[in-house]
């Protein structure tokens, strides 16, 4: 397998709501490595129970933050039926908080700020766990886990606790899941077939342009492509020449044949992003509005032709279908499997202000090994939110109430019942991946941000005002970059680089990979 650069880069903007909202309520009065703060609070009498018995334990409610891309009608009536497993089983009821997605970063800065008492948070892509460590805001799971989780301890390999421990400690539950990167287009089938796509001629993001002006001009109901600002793509990752550099702003890069692994910071690969989508707004390609807009409007109405995802997972089909209105969808990667080893995408962390942290990681144990509860969660309940099919197949009801598909975001989706279209031996093929994907040789990289923290705050805030502009192509590349360019200078870019290359040049000794 040859090295693949992601094509897709997270957003920057969360990363900076991440690092500013916080640290806002920390006061540097909290370390990281420190002790469970209301860690006493149950622990004399919370001795984990027999599996499936709720002992002498006091009863406790449980909070748990976590994302949705929409919020569901019959979320209470599925929270009351997720409670009467929790408190028969760890005697706790579960207090679930769904927030929108593009509101999550806000609203969950909003409360770590405030100091709000809670107890279960989603971290992942958009809020990053070794950001939250450095502030304080998470607290460390090694001896919850030994002591109220050993079956989940156990269940999850080595490497993913590896991607999920900082200075040396657990911060997060890895919901199991595609462990690999596999980037390409999703495209509405109705429409590939219409026009006769030969998806064996599409070799990189440029070859789809084609299709696209076909789309353009004789679907004037239908977007072409489907970029609305909140990823990247890369039109020269097809060559091979990077790796991105994990755990950063998603701006920096080595070079795969680099022995030396030097830093590279906006080679013109990735400013090739921006030029490319300057041409397929101009084409018309991309929506007039998109830097404004959001995807889910247009998605879910089966008005997007072509999609770009950066995890062309086994069985993806089956998952996407649902959210393009219906639409049956085919797949074209542009990539082999390539990972960062495990990039902490999806977790699920304990607050650090977590009343019952014990009971906690009793109901985190619960969700990842227990898959009736698991698939209350992912899918709601049966005959009412979805029917069973044959053997592990179930089919979401047209009218349902509940469905969030959206199964990486609360365990480890080796539990989930398959849905229609799936292989039946998806879950052995994602774990194969995972075991065979080519590994970032710096994927384990961590960057401690705080002696950056303004830098970045003022880098953020810059890119923010340009980056969906820039995206969508709605500002124009050429243009744009040079004033931009200088206020990122202005507002500490010098620092923050030479910051990460003494840290990374550091990472590159201790890892044996430079003398």
């Amino acid at each position: 397998m040859r090295k693949r650069l992601v094509g897709v880069l997270a957003s920057v903007m969360l990363v900076a709501s991440v690092l500013s909202g916080c640290g806002g309520n920390n006061n540097g009065g909290t370390n990281a490595g420190t002790g469970t703060e209301g860690s006493g609070t149950d622990a004399a009498q919370s001795a984990a129970p027999e599996s499936g018995s709720a002992g002498e334990l006091k009863p406790v409610e449980l909070t748990w933050y976590y994302p949705l891309s929409q919020l569901q009608a019959d979320q209470a009536k599925v929270q009351e039926e997720v409670n009467k497993i929790t408190k028969a089983k760890i005697n706790a009821t579960v207090k679930l908080m769904p927030v929108a997605i593009g509101d999550y970063v806000q609203k969950m800065n909003t409360v770590l700020a405030a100091g709000e008492k809670f107890d279960i948070l989603w971290t992942g892509y958009m809020l990053k766990p070794e950001e939250l460590v450095r502030k304080g805001a998470i607290q460390p799971m090694d001896a919850l886990l030994e002591e109220y989780a050993p079956e989940l301890k156990k269940d999850v390999p080595q490497v993913m606790w590896d991607g999920l421990s900082v200075d040396g400690e657990i911060y997060g539950i890895p919901n199991q899941q595609i462990n690999g990167s596999r980037y390409g287009f999703i495209i509405q089938k109705r429409f590939a077939d219409k026009y006769k796509l030969d998806t064996a001629s599409i070799k990189k993001v440029a070859d789809i342009e084609p299709f696209l002006a076909q789309i353009k001009q004789n679907e004037p109901d239908i977007i072409p492509f489907g970029i609305f600002g909140t990823s990247f793509i890369n039109p020269e990752a097809h060559d091979d020449k990077y790796w991105v550099v994990p755990g950063l702003d998603d701006h920096f890069y080595i070079k795969t044949d680099d022995p030396t692994y030097t830093l590279q910071r906006y080679p013109e690969e990735e400013l090739n992003n921006f030029r490319l989508a300057s041409k397929w707004y101009k084409d018309g390609y991309i929506y007039k509005d998109a830097a404004t807009e959001k995807a889910n409007d247009y998605l879910a109405k089966g008005q997007i032709a072509v999609d770009f995802n950066v995890t062309l997972k086994p069985g993806v089909e089956a998952e996407v279908k649902a959210k393009n209105g219906g639409n049956d969808v085919i797949t074209v990667p542009l990539s082999d499997w390539f990972s960062n080893g495990y990039s902490a995408t999806t977790n699920q962390s304990i607050s650090r202000t977590a009343p019952n942290p014990e009971r906690a990681m009793m109901f985190l144990n619960l969700v990842n090994t227990d898959k009736e509860l698991y698939n209350l969660l992912c899918n709601g309940i049966a005959g009412e939110h979805y029917d069973k099919a044959d053997g592990e197949y179930i089919k979401a009801k047209a009218d349902s109430r509940y469905l969030p598909n959206m199964d990486w975001v609360f365990g480890s989706v080796f539990n989930s019942y398959l849905k229609e279209g799936q292989p039946e031996n998806v879950w052995e093929e994602t774990k194969k991946i995972n075991s065979d994907s080519e590994v970032n040789p710096v994927g384990a990289f961590k960057f401690n941000s705080e002696p950056v923290n303004t830098e970045i705050a003022n880098l953020n805030a810059v890119w923010g005002e340009y980056k969906r502009g820039l995206v969508t192509g709605t500002l124009d590349f050429e243009e744009t970059w040079p004033a931009l360019y200088g206020k990122l200078k202005e507002a500490g870019e010098e620092k923050y680089v030479a910051e990460v290359t003494k840290q990374f040049e550091q990472f590159l000794k201790d890892k044996g990979l430079k003398k």
